[in-house]
């Protein structure tokens, strides 16, 4: 008897140990390692669809942490609301043999309903592991809960982002008979094994052996690169309504009945829009308005039940003097509609430019805004921030695709997007230096467009750190800003003004009877091209600078070498560089525009030609000698 229970001992341990050997980093394949900052050892997602209200996921998921950029890749992180809950969870840290350190309890994890949504019924569940070695791998196996109805079923996405190797990922739905599902592959041709049950239709997605992608400079958007499967059931039942998702047009019909009978207006509200707009032309109104919806309310992200999806009435907003995107674009839209001016509600995403025409699901919008066409103009009005200039589109829409809803369903359209060239940052910069290499410094600048996006946020810093951020902006160590003035102007264009002077300690370098000075330390490219490239090159963002830069110097010197004239014309842009020179006096004229666009890998060498030219003549310098 005593024999038997030895060997069923000895059987467990050794069973423990071969599992735990499963996890030694020596067992990973070198070709695994490469570029990796971690490596998925087993991933699986088990998604049972009991009916139309309700389902399980049991997910299994094993990771090997290589260095201290893969960390972040440790955590556990899981999203509850109405319709998900977690139901059990565990977890385990093993050392780089496989050696199993300590297992984590679930009350290490922190569980907050804490969020910055004035209402939601949302809960995060947050684990951070703390490790002080490398490697590591840390398993987690956990089960969810979906209730209330479901609207898509859970994204088989094995390669979270760069620099990330995958051994094995499974992706396992089970529907009952005949259940018709909707799916849409992305970067990948991986289709399901059958493996059906006498009461389930059963399909199965595996992806083996994924070596990472080194992420490179402009690297394209993780969406255009790794796998990623969409998966949606085509009539779905979500928290008391009911629809079909086979199309946009089908998808449309559902969600323009959530917007239906939640555009009414309190009498009063009524008599104080006709005061607003009396007297006013159309354009005036919808202006009149937007200022209003900035002025009297403000942005709450609003999660409840159906509510990520659905608005709240305009009278609600008008009552609270908040909502979220839906909300307030749909507040706006009600106020225009009471005086006579047609809008539409339009969902896009900030995330991915491009939405899947074919493909129908919720999942691909995250935002609300609102079309207005008027007789000579279509504006679009982000109904969120009142800082946002009037029916400006800013760069994290411009060029996406959307969807409008109007005459019962959503019809698809791609917002305007300005060429390149009009994003425009424009400085004048006057430079007055001594023979012992002090300079005073005089900087008038604009920024237009999406430059004036970028910049924007400067109006409302405290003055150290306005300060603060214009001298991370240029290449003078040794120099203190001083009377500085920034204006804001909101108009169709919007533009920054900024000026200011700079007392500068050393500008160059004296060497004997020789001064070395920059070409220009106030606008140095930072693109730095890789050597070798493997993948298309994204520039997702373009834009043009003009700088003119005016040097004064003593008398008692004299130009000795001066870069030549530069003139480059690209597929990625054009660059420009001229000098100018009178007695005691030297004019700088340097021009940049960078082109967005994607370019395939092997037009590299031109893009690197490019650069590298660009960041020659900027690093060289103009020498002066006293005579």
């Amino acid at each position: 008897m005593k024999n038997g229970y030895l060997l069923v001992i000895i059987f467990l341990f050794a069973s423990i140990n071969i599992s735990a050997q499963n996890y030694a980093v020596d067992n990973i394949p070198e070709e695994l390692k490469k570029n990796s900052n971690a490596v998925v050892r087993y991933s699986s997602t088990d998604f049972t669809y009991n009916d139309i209200k309700s389902a399980t996921e049991k997910n299994i998921y094993v990771i090997t942490i290589l260095n201290k950029q893969g960390d972040d890749l440790s955590e556990f992180v899981c999203y509850g609301d109405k319709f998900r809950t977690l139901k059990s969870f565990s977890g385990e840290i093993y050392d780089k043999d496989g050696k199993l350190i300590r297992k984590i309890k679930r009350s290490e994890m922190k569980e907050t309903e804490y969020s910055e949504d004035l209402a939601s019924d949302s809960k995060y569940y947050f684990l951070s592991p703390q490790t002080s070695y490398y490697p590591y791998t840390i398993k987690y196996e956990y089960e969810t809960g979906w209730k209330n109805g479901i609207l898509y079923f859970p994204v088989f996405a094995p390669v979270s982002t760069y620099n990330v190797a995958v051994e094995k990922a499974v992706y396992t739905l089970s529907l009952p008979k005949n259940c018709e599902y909707l799916s849409k592959n992305l970067n990948t041709d991986i289709q399901p094994v059958i493996k059906n049950s006498a009461t389930l239709d059963v399909y199965e997605w595996t992806l083996n052996n994924f070596a990472a992608v080194k992420s490179e400079t402009l690297s394209p958007p993780a969406r255009q690169i790794f796998p990623l499967i969409y998966l949606t059931p085509s009539d779905f039942f979500y928290d008391n309504t009911t629809g079909n998702q086979n199309g946009w047009e089908n998808y449309g019909k559902w969600q323009w009945s959530l917007l239906q009978g939640r555009d009414l207006l309190p009498f009063e509200l009524k008599q104080k829009i006709a005061e607003i707009t009396n007297g006013l032309t159309a354009r005036e109104k919808v202006k009149a308005l937007y200022d209003y919806l900035g002025k009297h309310t403000r942005y709450v992200s609003i999660q409840l039940g159906i509510g990520g999806l659905q608005p709240m009435t305009a009278e609600e907003v008008y009552r609270n003097k908040f909502g979220d995107c839906k909300a307030l674009s749909n507040f706006m839209k009600a106020m225009l509609q009471e005086c006579g001016i047609e809008s539409y509600y339009t969902e896009i995403s900030t995330a991915n430019k491009r939405l899947c025409k074919d493909y129908a699901s919720a999942s691909q919008t995250n935002h609300v805004i609102l079309q207005v066409p008027l007789e000579n103009e279509t504006l679009w009005l982000e109904c969120t921030n009142p800082e946002a200039p009037f029916g400006y589109v800013h760069e994290d829409i411009a060029g996406h695709d959307a969807l409008v809803y109007k005459q019962g369903t959503a019809h698809f359209v791609t917002l305007p997007q300005n060429p390149d060239s009009l994003n425009l940052m424009k400085q004048n910069i006057t430079v007055d230096i001594n023979d012992e290499g002090f300079a005073n410094v005089h900087v008038s600048k604009s920024y237009e467009l999406q430059q004036y996006e970028r910049i924007a946020s400067i109006v409302k810093l405290e003055e150290k750190e306005k300060i603060n951020r214009l001298h991370k902006m240029i290449d003078l160590p040794l120099s203190t800003i001083k009377n500085l003035t920034i204006n804001e102007y909101k108009n169709s264009i919007p533009v920054i003004h900024i000026d200011f002077d700079i007392d500068v300690h050393k500008y160059g370098n004296i060497s004997g009877s020789r001064f070395f000075i920059p070409v220009n330390p106030f606008n140095k490219n930072s693109f730095k091209p890789d050597k070798e490239r493997n993948l298309d090159i994204s520039i997702q963002r373009g834009y043009r600078d003009i700088d003119t830069v005016i040097i004064n110097f003593p008398s008692g010197m004299t130009i000795e070498a001066m870069p030549e004239p530069v003139s480059i014309k690209s597929d990625f842009g054009e660059y420009g560089y001229k000098m100018k020179y009178e007695k005691g006096r030297i004019e700088i004229v340097q021009t940049f525009l960078l082109r967005s666009g994607d370019y395939p890998k092997e037009k590299h060498d031109e893009f690197l030609a490019f650069m590298t030219k660009i960041s020659k003549t900027e690093n060289s310098k103009i020498v002066l000698k006293k005579q």
